[in-house]
């Protein structure tokens, strides 16, 4: 469906991003544009989340939720925020327009979605001491894993530090999804971004993803409102 207008629900996180972060960055990478509409987490998003189950608009009941409008005026209810960002790639004609490029990224995501899992239980509902564990074992296991996925996966060439990318060179769902959840970690304090040194590609790719000129800005404007 070629999409006249997206409309993008999720949780009001101020700097944090979470998993609707990730699909905020994609769209913000592409140039997609789109409207936000954002609920407080402990009172409009309780109502918005039981009126979405109640009218089965989307049975899931998770965040974030994003909304199609087509030229023609036919409209989807999309959830899952990957499965989202591969079907906004496709529609928009910008993934790498290769099926095993795309598979890296779908790899990546795919083990990414356990980390992610852990850092919402460790970030919102860990003990200081349970946090402190995680920041100094669990956590840098997973780096080194998503560091040696990136040596042994990536295909694009030695100066671009992503798995893969479009036809203009940009980050694709796995890298986003990579880049989100090690802007999160640091945000709540689970990691500091000088220590990604020791995982030498996450470092290369936090380090380009974070300067694309539309994320740059919207994490900007984030900390200016902190």
């Amino acid at each position: 469906m070629k999409t006249a207008a997206v409309t993008f629900k999720y949780i009001a996180l101020g700097a944090i991003g979470g998993r609707g972060g990730v699909q905020r960055f994609f769209m913000l990478t592409h140039d997609i544009k789109f409207n936000e509409e954002l609920f407080s987490p402990s009172e409009k998003w309780p109502v918005e989340k039981a009126r979405m189950l109640e009218t089965e608009e989307n049975p899931c009941g998770a965040a974030p939720v994003t909304y199609l409008q087509g030229e023609a005026g036919e409209s989807l209810h999309l959830s899952q925020h990957i499965a989202v960002c591969r079907y906004l790639a496709r529609v928009n004609n910008i993934n790498s327009g290769d099926a095993y490029k795309d598979y890296v990224q779908d790899l990546v995501a795919d083990e990414y979605q356990g980390a992610r899992d852990a850092w919402v239980r460790t970030a919102f509902g860990a003990s200081n001491e349970e946090k402190a564990t995680y920041s100094s074992e669990t956590f840098p296991k997973k780096l080194k894993m998503f560091d040696t996925l990136y040596k042994k996966f990536k295909t694009s060439d030695d100066v671009s530090p992503y798995l893969s990318t479009n036809a203009a060179g940009k980050p694709l769902w796995g890298d986003c999804a990579i880049f989100g959840l090690c802007y999160d970690h640091i945000q709540t304090g689970l990691l500091k971004e000088e220590d990604l040194a020791d995982y030498c590609n996450i470092a290369a790719l936090y380090k380009s993803f974070a300067a694309i000129p539309a994320v740059a800005s919207w994490i900007d404007e984030k900390s200016q409102q902190k």
